[in-house]
């Protein structure tokens, strides 16, 4: 049971009850265990970090050696879709040719006269489309490479946010119609870890998505300069659900989640606030049930003498 002591402290405690035999009188005891419970439930929360840990590293690797395999049979897309459409560009000439001398004639089900116009524009597409999964495939390998845990390396926070906006490419499509996104053109470097920094846009993007009731809400993402601070200013913003005000206290606690039932582990806004942290930054949450949350990270410039803007 829980006992409060003379300062208001709270102590875990054991309370045993003995009978004196042939007598009324009782003996009763109280075994102190709170340092007992603060070490187990360390170490139970420990034990759960290392599971995940381990969880995040094996899907790394997953996605890794995915993003290998696809990369292959797309090589053979986009080289020979680009020799596809350099002979289309020899052979639509001799095509009508025999169009204008002997009329119209049935491609693949579909007449010369409809088709021609449009196979071009087929072939550019398989050329974007192959360019579209090059993309996504280099930031998935970028963001499951082993990271060196150093953040001394020269950051543009736009690059971030586009390759997680990537990956989450069909997340938010099916999340939200209105997704907009306002970044500063001028944005002075940062310091840091760039494949960190994405982990935290990642979570922020993906929580916002799982906040939405419907596909009508919107999600605004601002990445701005806030000069007279020497900050840059990474802001998502969702009209979901938003955060009970008990809760909003405890969301960068380890574990702790109000998705619980939807797979969610409670770990990614405090790893994100400590990566903001480690990086000099700070996380800030506002938020109204109903209304939405807004989630503020601010993060300070590299100096010129660290790699930052002369």
């Amino acid at each position: 049971m829980q006992l409060l002591d003379k300062n208001g402290d709270i102590h875990q405690g054991i309370i045993t009850v003995r009978f004196v035999p042939d007598t009324a009188l009782r003996i009763a005891s109280f075994m102190d265990i709170t340092e007992l419970e603060e070490a187990r439930k360390l170490a139970e929360m420990q034990e759960a970090q290392l599971r995940q840990a381990d969880r995040l590293a094996t899907l790394g690797t997953l996605v890794s050696g995915v993003a290998h395999e696809i990369n292959n049979p797309n090589n053979f897309i986009a080289l020979n879709s680009k020799i596809l459409a350099r002979m289309w560009l020899d052979i639509n000439p001799i095509l009508f040719e025999r169009f204008e001398k002997a009329g119209d004639f049935s491609m693949a089900g579909i007449p010369y006269s409809k088709a021609h116009a449009r196979i071009g524009l087929l072939f550019e597409g398989l050329t974007e489309g192959s360019e579209r999964i090059n993309r996504i495939v280099e930031a998935l390998k970028d963001f499951s490479r082993k990271d060196t845990g150093q953040l001394n390396e020269p950051v543009q926070l736009r690059r971030v946010l586009d390759s997680a906006l990537l990956i989450l490419a069909n997340t938010l499509k099916i999340s939200t119609q209105a997704l907009t996104v306002h970044c500063d053109p001028a944005l002075p470097l940062l310091l840091g870890s760039a494949q960190q920094l994405e982990q935290v846009a990642l979570n922020l993007l993906a929580n916002a998505c799982q906040a939405l009731r419907e596909p009508r809400e919107a999600i605004r993402v601002e990445v701005s300069y806030l000069p007279e601070e020497q900050q840059v200013l990474f802001a998502v913003e969702d009209e979901g659900v938003g955060i009970a005000a008990d809760a909003l206290s405890q969301v960068l606690d380890p574990f702790f989640t109000t998705k619980r039932g939807h797979g969610g582990t409670g770990l990614g806004l405090s790893i994100s606030n400590n990566i903001v942290r480690n990086h000099g930054g700070t996380l800030r949450i506002q938020s109204k049930v109903g209304e939405g949350t807004r989630v503020e990270v601010r993060l300070p410039i590299a100096s010129p003498t660290e790699g930052g803007p002369k």
